[in-house]
């Protein structure tokens, strides 16, 4: 929900209320994270955005002392709300940013926990930077708490962007702020060959302009990349990345985890690693869903690829993680029609199994909002493709054939495998149709790992 300076005037708060400050603020994503954290935490609670024009905020801060417990702020808020508050803590002294607000005994505390979340962003992908070269790109606000951070974790750090001046002066601030601090400035053109750690804060590649990145490529001996925007997830600069040799992290759980410690901050609860997590990938869930309607205009998301390749294992959690219904397109065909699919196969033949199958995706393709998981021979006919395409997003699951041989050995249930050499008329079937399944789908995912997949699907979006 997201409230006018009008319409916050007149609030009555009719339980605990939380609240953020911005302008503008039509995307943000903060009363989403707030309100699953309050959940996770067994909280009821109310938290709002508030859309607070620059001359309002003075107004919208006395307000909040009077009818909420704690406040988040952004653009353009940050640094101006300092003059307003009572105290703040050493992170948004040094940084002259608060993004947290708690009113305790009638004082407004101000606090930054972005920078707690950028930290944790980096324990959770292993990432040390005591003494590791790193590359900042940027030098706004998220910049200046990436900046903080490596100086404070003993990183040799360069700053680059358009505006050298502007690098400078944050530079300076840095300098200022933590001893010893080991700081450069350089062009983009002469960025050091041995960076390690290559980190984004500008805006360039955020959705819908996620074509673009702020270089071109990435020193050689790049080994880990994080890009503070989260839409898209895989953004192009993590795309420049060698996946063989260089780890990559998008902002939402940095975005997730400052949210948390403020949650903490104002109530005391902290959250458990696992609930976080839960979080993260949900939220990634409803970001593919609205990036399906955004970016293809399209309402289903379709699973498509070789039999025991994880489909229905993959279209449940996905469907739990972006809250769409889950429909397997085999299943919907047996209860249909009344009778297993061996049994089909064996007393009608697979012509029949084949026209009953075309039938039911059409109908299927027709639905709003679900994730269809179609049989292993689905794509084989065109018309089924048109179909499931006009609707829906299609995704082949790119199994590697030693997993999908694994999955297969406990099932007796496949009609078309049932010959006296199971495996090798399985890699007939996987050879003949793999080609097919990349030609006919609009992105491919490939991973061992079950878990690595659904991570991928949601990201691939």
């Amino acid at each position: 929900m997201i409230l006018t300076m009008d319409e916050f005037r007149k609030y009555v708060p009719e339980k605990p209320t939380f609240a953020l400050f911005g302008h503008p603020i039509a995307h943000t994503m903060s009363p989403e994270l707030h309100s699953k954290l309050f959940r996770a935490s067994g909280k009821e609670c109310e938290y709002f955005a508030v859309d607070v024009p620059p001359e309002d905020l003075e107004e919208a801060m006395r307000i909040a002392s009077q009818t909420c417990g704690g406040l988040n702020l952004t653009i353009p808020h940050k640094k101006a709300v300092i003059e307003l508050l009572d105290g703040v803590d050493t992170a948004a002294r040094d940084l002259h940013s608060v993004n947290t607000v708690a009113f305790r005994d009638g004082k407004a505390i101000g606090y930054n926990t972005d920078i707690l979340g950028f930290s944790e962003s980096l324990v959770r992908d292993g990432v040390t930077l005591r003494g590791k070269k790193v590359l900042l790109l940027g030098y706004g606000g998220a910049a200046s708490v990436m900046a903080y951070h490596c100086a404070r974790e003993g990183a040799h750090l360069t700053i680059t962007g358009r505006n050298l001046e502007k690098a400078a002066a944050l530079q300076q601030q840095i300098a200022e702020t933590v001893p010893h601090a080991r700081v450069a400035v350089y062009s983009r053109r002469h960025i050091p060959r041995d960076i390690q750690i290559v980190l984004n804060s500008t805006p360039v590649g955020m959705y819908p302009k996620e074509n673009l990145a702020p270089l071109h490529y990435l020193p050689h001996r790049t080994e880990y990349v994080f890009d503070a925007i989260y839409n898209p997830p895989v953004t192009a600069t993590m795309r420049l990345a060698n996946p063989r040799k260089t780890a990559t992290r998008d902002g939402l759980y940095m975005l997730v985890m400052q949210a948390a410690h403020a949650q903490t901050i104002w109530s005391g609860v902290t959250f458990e690693p696992a609930s976080c997590e839960t979080i993260l990938r949900r939220t990634y869930g409803k970001m593919a869903v609205k990036r399906l309607h955004e970016k293809y205009g399209k309402k289903n998301l379709v699973l498509c690829g070789f039999m025991g390749s994880g489909k229905t294992t993959i279209g449940r959690k996905l469907a739990r993680v972006t809250g769409l219904d889950f429909v397997d397109a085999d299943q919907y065909l047996e209860e249909k029609e009344g009778m297993k699919i061996s049994d089909i196969f064996a007393q009608k033949g697979e012509a029949y199994f084949r026209d009953r199958e075309t039938a039911y995706i059409r109908e299927l393709s027709q639905r709003d909002g679900i994730v269809l998981s179609l049989g292993g021979g689905a794509v084989l006919r065109p018309e089924n493709v048109a179909a499931v395409k006009e609707t829906g997003l299609l995704i082949h699951l790119d199994t590697p054939f030693y997993r999908i041989l694994k999955n297969l050995s406990y099932s007796n249930s496949r009609p078309l495998l049932n010959r006296p050499d199971k495996q090798a008329e399985t890699r007939r079937l996987y050879n003949a149709r793999k080609a097919i399944y990349h030609r006919v789908s609009d992105t491919s995912v490939r991973s061992p790992k079950l878990s690595e997949v659904l991570d991928k699907v949601v990201k691939s979006i």
